[in-house]
């Protein structure tokens, strides 16, 4: 198999370790020149993306037989550009392919913005109220338009080895927070994003698919425990802000998966 991986970053990397004999040839690319180098040795070649790479993307795109897509902006500027013109890249290239194409998608939980129910599925309809959220969901529905079997994973906020959860309430630590802290929190583990992608390809799961953990402490647990466990004094809970929403993960279990780490902190 001929894969292509789009975005290299701190999800892409740990991907391209655990692909190392897996599959015969990893094509890359990634938006930072000082990266090509350092991707090299795990693939057959590497990708500089910039203004005048479209036409090489869409050469891989027609040879390759699976894609995942992997890209994050640098900042919440930059979500149409990073996500959304992608999307309309990637799905105008797949319109010339002839055979089967395998696309894998990590979004985001937080198009569940707004959703209103004990337990969010991949079912729901969704209508967040952010600017953000929005693109990521008509970025969704490009990509489940597409020439492709295209799989959506939802992804819950990311931990892992140099993010840890730790460190994250380290920044938080008494700081006016927005919300009185009773939102539900959604996670995954690193290891569980890796794993899940090659879940997906290896059984070529398309649809929208939840990754996130078992645990879904509220913020006020969450980060109050975490301050505590590394004494350091706990964030500030207003009465006004957010609402929270408690996504599912039963669909992907229920396709086979097994959480490396259901809970948070094991």
């Amino acid at each position: 198999m001929k894969l292509l991986l789009m975005g290299a970053g701190y999800v892409g990397t740990a991907l391209l370790r655990q692909l190392q004999g897996l599959t015969p040839e990893v094509y890359i690319t990634t938006t930072r020149e000082d990266k090509v180098e350092t991707l090299r040795p795990y693939g057959k070649d590497v990708l500089l993306l910039g203004a005048n790479s479209d036409e090489k993307l869409k050469e891989w795109i027609s040879f390759c037989d699976a894609m995942i897509v992997l890209v994050a902006p640098g900042s919440s500027r930059d979500y149409e550009t990073t996500y959304l013109e992608t999307a309309k890249k990637i799905s105008s290239a797949l319109n010339e392919r002839k055979s089967p194409f395998h696309l894998i998608y990590t979004g985001s939980t937080s198009v569940c913005e707004g959703a209103h129910a004990d337990w969010i599925t991949e079912e729901m309809e969704l209508d967040p109220p952010s600017a953000n959220a929005k693109i990521l969901l008509e970025t969704e529905k490009i990509y489940l338009r597409s020439e492709a079997d295209a799989c959506i994973l939802r992804l819950g906020g990311i931990y892992g080895p140099n993010r840890e959860l730790t460190d994250r309430a380290r920044r938080l630590s008494g700081k006016e927070m927005s919300g009185d802290g009773n939102e539900p929190t959604n996670h995954v583990h690193l290891d569980d994003i890796v794993g899940g992608i090659l879940f997906c390809l290896t059984h070529r799961l398309t649809g929208i698919y939840h990754l996130v953990n078992d645990d879904h402490p509220t913020r006020k647990e969450l980060y109050s425990a975490l301050c505590e466990s590394v004494q350091v004094p706990s964030p500030i809970w207003s009465s006004k802000g957010q609402s929270g929403y408690r996504v599912s993960n039963r669909k992907i279990k229920e396709a086979g998966y097994i959480f490396q780490h259901p809970r948070l902190g094991r």
